[in-house]
């Protein structure tokens, strides 16, 4: 409810979540943005391609439990037998990509490649297509 009344009204000061079905309270004067696209991505790599063409950086969800994941510094990352596709618990931005690897910003500091980190393509590794998506305003 609360995606849906920022996405048709505002955002949180015009329409308080209440935690039922409710009536959106629009107030222009406190609207500062408006959506003027959203989507889910298909569990696509090539449908993640297309959009980071599109629209720019994309967030994704990825699986970053693994030591191997946790503990990268550099290089690109395809540790297919560690990192379970199925599973995501973390949140990442896809900023790019080359044939071989996406780019992806991290929020751990200066982990990996100074924030960032290369994970290979064409795999679905780490379950990087299973839950993307934007919004556009």
């Amino acid at each position: 409810m609360q995606f849906r009344c920022t996405l048709f009204c505002g955002g949180k000061q015009t329409c308080v979540y209440r935690g039922g079905q409710g009536q959106c309270t629009f107030n222009k004067d406190y609207a500062i943005a408006n959506v003027s696209e959203w989507a889910i991505m298909p569990k696509s790599e090539d449908a993640l391609a297309f959009a980071l063409w599109k629209v720019g950086p994309i967030p994704v969800s990825i699986n970053a439990a693994p030591k191997s994941f946790q503990l990268y510094s550099n290089g690109i990352y395809d540790d297919e037998a560690s990192c379970d596709n199925s599973k995501v618990n973390h949140a990442m931005l896809l900023l790019g990509y080359t044939k071989d690897y996406w780019i992806l910003k991290n929020w751990w500091g200066s982990w990996g490649e100074d924030g960032y980190m290369r994970l290979a393509r064409g795999k679905n590794l780490c379950g990087i297509s299973n839950y993307a998506g934007y919004v556009m305003v």
